[in-house]
């Protein structure tokens, strides 16, 4: 899908709300870790040292498991335990977490807001209501506990069955910057849940207003209110409404099958943990958005810990991790999804093209294939699919399901050069250049001055010696776009050595050696400049740092004559 991510499309994900100052909630780093460890006895050592490893290729699951296997050794080192209570919070291990908090506060007496936030909704889950208001009451109210505190209170008075109060804990939000949207969105769950209907539906029309319709789990819990309540057209128009500006959502397609086939339909938020989840669930939502990634998994964690039913939750939390970098944990939080008769498809998809990153492009590819046969007109689907064998070498294959794509457009636009520029980049590589150049030419067309497109059509021209003079402008419009690009600026480089500026030459192949010291190809490149200008040991020195970088097998012959007999072997063949 490129940069248009599946999640966004099921969320409706928009940036609504500015958050302001948080709890600093973080994951500590290896360096931490060996600074605050304290002394490590020799029975949990190579717990620790295992689970530091695990931390720098940010797996955090693994980390606290190992963590938690150190602790059970050394049951009084604070610094551990912290590490452990840490880790455990960030891979989503709620009962671990609570039980090292609980031990941390018998142990420390110190107290911190990630703490108090997990015993909160430990508290929550064992509905130990009392305990959690005592909790949330004595939190210092302050950056997102001023939010949340009034959200998780309201709940509480709802489970006691004091709707009023409830009211009275969210308008407490009423004009504090930022907080507005969680005022209007709890609200008018609030008093659906309580039956207070006219009320309600102005409370959920107030909501959307806010958020332009945006919020899609809003929208649906208010057509749902409307069914219940008799008003059928009004629940289709709401959700005909939301696809007018979010065209093809499947979690509206199906509330809308449900408006047909229920006679009545439940509420989006039916029990006090519901609630609750709700409200970590929507501050989760909002700190992705600001992309703060590591204090979003915190809130979206206690949302699942909370309802672990809750798919979008999980869905979203992928997301996150998977930008982030944490691609096991990613994988496992789609695992959640895929059985869920809506999201399940979408969390399938993400967990295939995660596994590609993941160094598993077999296993991804056999998975796609499989669910092509289920939605073969699904383009998103097919386009993943063809780039992944691509970047298998698997060109053959790539273009069949390439062309499936092409073949399903009815008029392509602009952001559909990418896709032409992949498929060209296939067909070249088969040596099926006539039909390669048509498809970089049709990209251009789409989408004019493109960097990528310039450079790989302008490269290919001068490597085959024809079109020098507008190969050269392109690769030239390419380099004014992307200066840094060592690839690129490679191109340049050897256009003008293809063309006999061996000076400028060398000086554009210097630059981009410089950018790019590992490509074996660039450091070909620039020994033949230096050849060409005279500079022979600087040549064959380029030539064996080029060799000695395992370029591909049709290179490493050719490169190996150079090192022996010069330049001039480029007609020569090695004996």
């Amino acid at each position: 899908m490129g940069t248009q991510r599946i999640v966004d499309r099921l969320l409706g994900l928009a940036a609504i709300i500015t958050i302001g100052a948080l709890w600093v909630v973080a994951v500590p780093s290896t360096a931490s870790a060996s600074q605050e460890a304290g002394v490590i006895q020799s029975d949990e050592y190579g717990d620790y040292l295992a689970a530091r490893f695990a931390i720098t290729n940010r797996d955090t699951t693994s980390a606290a498991d190992f963590y938690i296997q150190a602790v059970a050794s050394d049951p009084f080192n604070v610094p551990l335990i912290h590490q452990a209570f840490s880790l455990a919070v960030a891979s989503g291990r709620h009962d671990d977490a609570a039980r090292l908090a609980r031990r941390l506060a018998t142990l420390d007496q110190k107290s911190t807001g990630l703490m108090e936030l997990v015993l909160l909704v430990d508290d929550l889950r064992a509905e130990k209501l009392a305990d959690a208001r005592t909790r949330i009451t004595e939190m210092p109210q302050t950056g997102i506990v001023a939010l949340m505190a009034p959200l998780v209170s309201a709940w509480l008075h709802v489970a006691e069955g004091n709707t009023e109060a409830a009211l009275a804990d969210i308008n407490s939000l009423e004009g504090k910057q930022g907080f507005e949207v969680f005022r209007r969105t709890h609200r008018a769950y609030i008093l659906d849940y309580a039956g207070q209907v006219d009320e309600a539906e102005k409370a959920y029309g107030d909501a959307i207003a806010l958020q332009k319709g945006r919020d899609l789990r809003l929208v649906i819990a208010f057509s749902q209110f409307l069914h219940r309540h008799g008003n059928r057209d009004g629940a289709e128009q709401v959700l005909t409404g939301y696809l007018q500006n979010y065209p093809s959502n499947v979690l509206i397609e199906a509330a809308r099958k449900e408006l047909d086939a229920a006679d009545t339909l439940p509420l989006m938020v039916d029990t006090v943990a519901q609630g609750t989840a709700e409200a970590f669930f929507s501050t989760g939502q909002a700190l992705a958005n600001e992309r703060s990634s590591t204090s979003a998994v915190v809130y979206l964690r206690m949302a699942l810990a909370l309802d672990p039913d809750f798919s979008v939750a999980a869905l979203l939390l992928g997301d996150v991790l998977e930008r982030d970098g944490r691609l096991e944990a990613a994988l496992e939080a789609y695992e959640m999804v895929v059985d869920h008769p809506i999201l399940g498809w979408d969390a399938r998809f993400e967990s295939a093209t995660l596994t590609a990153q993941m160094d598993r492009a077999d296993e991804a590819i056999e998975l796609l294939k499989k669910m092509a046969i289920e939605r073969p007109a699904n383009t998103n689907l097919l386009s993943s699919l063809a780039d992944i064998l691509r970047a298998e070498n698997r060109f053959e294959e790539s273009t069949v399901y390439y062309d499936k794509v092409v073949d399903a457009l009815k008029t392509p636009s602009e952001r559909h050069w990418t896709l032409f520029y992949a498929r060209g980049i296939a067909l070249e590589r088969q040596g099926r250049w006539d039909a390669a150049e048509a498809d970089f030419l049709k990209a251009l067309v789409l989408k004019p001055d493109q960097p990528l497109v310039l450079n790989y059509l302008g490269y290919s021209w001068i490597e085959q010696g024809v079109n020098l003079d507008r190969a050269l402008e392109m690769i030239e419009r390419a380099v004014e776009q992307r200066p840094e690009d060592g690839y690129i600026v490679d191109s340049l480089g050897w256009a003008l050595y293809r063309t006999g500026k061996f000076e400028e030459a060398t000086a554009w192949l210097e630059k981009a050696v410089v950018l790019r010291p590992e490509d074996p190809t660039i450091n070909d490149h620039l020994g033949d400049a230096y050849w060409a200008v005279g500079r022979q040991l600087e040549a064959t020195f380029q030539w064996r740092h080029a060799l000695a970088m395992d370029p591909e097998d049709k290179d490493r012959d050719r490169i190996k004559n150079k090192i022996r007999y010069g330049l001039e072997s480029e007609q020569r063949t090695e004996n």
